[in-house]
């Protein structure tokens, strides 16, 4: 065996125990609060866009902020839901709440460029926790 490909396999060996030590951490772990189920509702009488999701982290900064769970845009016509499972970091545990970013149809038939908003209600965010909001 020669120098260069024991170094190699030393190195591998190292990366993979570091790898390993950092996903069984569970202070990295227990943060996050797994399959969360997302719903918002199109009950507004028209036709909308969705475009972001986002969650409220108390913790973030020194008053909480919100973080951004990128989505991709979806058109929903009235009386149809947009459904996702998520995984939320930093929020397991910890009150939190859903935030539903969307745009309407603006005078010339295109999207506004205005986005609105849709929060729901806070609640403590545990594995398999359900936020659900319907536009009115």
């Amino acid at each position: 065996m020669t120098q260069i490909s024991r170094l190699t396999r030393t190195a591998i060996a190292a990366l993979a125990l570091t790898g390993a030590a950092i996903a069984a951490s569970p202070a990295l772990a227990g943060n996050t609060c797994k399959n969360v189920f997302l719903e918002f509702t199109n009950n507004s009488g028209q036709t909308i866009n969705i475009v972001d999701v986002d969650y409220w982290d108390p913790a973030r900064g020194s008053r909480g902020g919100w973080r951004s769970e990128p989505v991709r845009n979806e058109t929903l016509r009235n009386g149809a839901a947009w459904r996702e499972t998520r995984n939320l970091e930093k929020v397991n545990q910890r009150q939190t709440r859903v935030r539903f970013e969307y745009r309407i149809r603006g005078k010339l038939g295109g999207w506004s460029v205005k986005k609105y908003h849709y929060t729901t209600g806070t609640q403590v965010c545990s594995e398999r926790a359900s936020f659900r909001a319907s536009l009115r």
